[in-house]
């Protein structure tokens, strides 16, 4: 085995390593070093092959780095008996912008470093090599997973109801023009739906003005790319209808639009599969099918040829996956029965009861199972009725921690993009006299309304709208007229919530919000109102005006709370719906003199790991009157203690929030 030591010293570690085979075993630590880009240039300019290998491979995923990492570990076999054993191989890795692994080439060129034969997943990357294992995913999903097929009642995917228009992608032969076709009222068959992500480039859309021509034909042209691969793998899957949202809804209708957004939840859980762009750029011109198949041939004595191939994430790890922190998206992945991901280098598979992936036949971690698993409607699953109801609170409350951290293009979407998932949620977990209410319900309100905004920091591009929008149309007590993350914590209160629920006059129910700019200053929208009874703490608003805490969001926010109600200092957590303080200092909460409310919900069991000694927390809204004659109120924030500072304290006050 021929090799020498580097003259930059860069890579003598992995060197020494080839010289003694017999060192390594299941226990070797391995070799892992970092250099820099140019270093490991000048080492192979000055005969270094390793370095020269190392630089070819690194060359073929553009853009050179400054530095790379290299990292070299025993490749490891595991037996049916748990037994893991050496395999006389080596896993060996460059790491910097991608994560790039070297095998033996499957040509049979020369290659004395003792690497991994190319796995399966690795060899092909065309689409039949694709295609064919989706389609034996897709069986066997079919065959053995009950949770899966008990989607639509049981109705068998072939007759199921189709949605209002579909892409006719026509025969599997691809002779066919592609269309779209408007469904006739109750038409039924199989079709496939797409997940991708729109971002500020628009793809391909229906319009008013596009209709007509896109029922005769669409012009391929005219198609970007990720939509032709997702045709070609419909087609190949031998379906004929596929639905897109950007060209199955008329996007600049906004009637069309708000009847379609609640049907998201039928049609993604109604389809035979979703397939998800999931490693595709913004307008979809990227391809489903990545050209990652490289090898590199290095001239010395001897030369040496490896096989090169890029190591995608697993979708388990959305920070490296743009469109799965999209909240379109979240609310799509949890409605799919199924789920074909097509990411950087390999397939992804997601149903009700799996998780795939190529590089491991074995099951891997999904991001969401514990989401997905508990919205089975197989009635021998979780959700059964015995099921407690408070973890059917607490799953919505989960479920929306999710979803308000991911990103949406328009601000105003935040509450039309979870309409789905609502609309399934009450069918599947509620009471049937329960009411859906922008995003809380009306059998467990006065927990629902103990969110609270959070300072979660998303990976990725910035949220639009993260802390610095007014509010989002929408009543005030609702969380979805607000544009950051929120918290709805599980609740377990002691007794039961000390307020009470007057009266309820609900927004209509799965309704896409108008364009309201503050419901909370427009009293037409005491229509949507909720009116509870309690005992309130009274206080006047008072602003600090340190520009030393003006600066810091948490100590300007408690600062007003502790001075607004004379509250002690450290013993109350204020979190509020209002943007933060600017950097001149000269933010207000509320303006000073006016007249605050701490209305208090409940005694919260906070949630710990000794149930019999978990910490008690005093939670309340804070309010603000808006109108004294109607007795309305607007939602300004929440504030909680734990400090034992409650004992029953306050005057009882009717509010009718709005």
């Amino acid at each position: 085995m021929a090799a020498s030591q580097c003259p930059g010293g860069i890579c003598d570690g992995f060197v020494d390593l080839l010289r003694s085979p017999e060192s390594w075993s299941v226990s070797h630590p391995g070799w892992q070093h970092d250099a820099a880009w140019d270093d490991m240039v000048t080492a192979g300019e000055s005969g270094c092959r390793t370095c020269r290998v190392f630089l070819k491979a690194a060359s073929c995923f553009p853009p050179q780095p400054f530095y790379v990492s290299f990292l070299c570990q025993p490749a490891k076999v595991w037996g049916e008996n748990g037994q893991c054993t050496f395999t006389g191989a080596f896993h060996l890795s460059i790491v910097y912008q991608n994560i790039i692994k070297l095998f033996k080439p499957d040509d049979g060129s020369f290659c004395d470093w003792p690497l991994p034969p190319l796995p399966q997943n690795k060899r092909d990357l065309s689409l039949d090599g694709k295609v064919t294992i989706a389609t034996s995913w897709l069986t066997a999903c079919r065959d053995n997973h009950s949770d899966c097929n008990s989607y639509s009642e049981g109705v068998d995917e072939d007759t199921t109801k189709l949605p209002k228009r579909v892409l006719d992608v026509s025969p599997p032969d691809g002779h066919g023009q592609l269309r779209l076709y408007e469904t006739p009222e109750g038409a039924k068959g199989r079709y496939i739906a797409l997940s991708h992500r729109w971002g500020q480039t628009q793809p391909l859309t229906t319009t008013k003005g596009t209709i007509g021509n896109w029922k005769q034909t669409i012009p391929w042209k005219h198609v970007p790319q990720a939509f032709r691969d997702a045709i070609t793998v419909t087609r190949e899957l031998g379906t004929r209808y596929l639905w897109i949202d950007s060209l199955c809804i008329i996007q600049d209708d906004h009637d069309d639009w708000s009847k379609q957004a609640p049907e998201m939840c039928s049609i993604y859980s109604d389809a035979l599969l979703t397939i998800s762009a999931t490693r595709c750029n913004e307008g979809c011109t990227d391809t489903l099918f990545p050209d990652f198949q490289h090898s590199v041939t290095v001239d010395g004595d001897p030369s040496i040829t490896v096989a090169v191939r890029a190591e995608g994430p697993h979708v388990s790890s959305s920070a490296h996956y743009p469109l799965l922190q999209r909240a379109w998206v979240f609310q799509e992945r949890l409605l799919s029965r199924r789920i074909l991901h097509f990411g950087y280098d390999e397939l992804n598979w997601e149903c009700m009861e799996k998780a795939w992936c190529e590089c491991d036949p074995n099951t891997i971690y999904a991001t969401l199972p514990h989401l997905k698993s508990s919205r089975s409607r197989n009635p021998t699953s979780a959700l059964t009725p015995n099921f407690p109801t408070s973890a059917h609170h607490d799953m919505w409350r989960r479920m929306i921690y999710w979803y308000t951290q991911q990103q949406l293009t328009f601000s105003t979407d935040r509450g039309p993009a979870i309409l789905g998932l609502a609309k399934e949620h009450m069918t599947l977990t509620r009471p049937k006299n329960s009411v859906y209410l922008s995003g809380l319900w009306s059998d467990s309100l006065v927990g629902d309304l103990a969110w609270e905004v959070t300072a979660v920091v998303v990976a990725g591009p910035v949220r639009p709208g993260t802390t610095a929008e007014p509010r989002l149309p929408g009543p005030t007590w609702s969380w979805t007229t607000v544009a950051d993350a929120i918290c709805m914590w599980p609740l377990h209160w002691v007794d039961s919530a000390t307020t009470e629920v007057l009266d309820i006059i609900p927004p209509p129910a799965f309704a896409v919000p108008s364009t309201m700019t503050s419901a909370a200053l427009d009293l037409k929208s005491t229509r949507h109102c909720i009116t509870l009874k309690g005992k309130a703490l009274k206080g006047i608003s008072t602003n600090s005006k340190d520009p030393a805490v003006a600066r810091d969001r948490k100590k300007f926010y408690n600062a007003w709370f502790e001075a607004s109600f004379g509250a002690t200092s450290g013993t109350f957590n204020f979190a509020s719906d209002y943007p933060p303080p600017s950097e001149s200092g000269d933010s207000i909460v509320i303006s000073d003199g006016e007249t605050v409310w701490w209305l208090h919900l409940g005694t919260n069991h906070v949630e710990g790991s000794n149930p019999s000694n978990r910490p008690l927390e005093e939670i309340g809204l804070v309010l603000r009157c808006v109108d004294k004659t109607l007795g309305l109120y607007e939602r300004i924030g929440l504030a909680g203690s734990r400090q034992g500072q409650w004992d029953d304290q306050g005057e009882e006050i009717v509010a009718s929030l709005v």
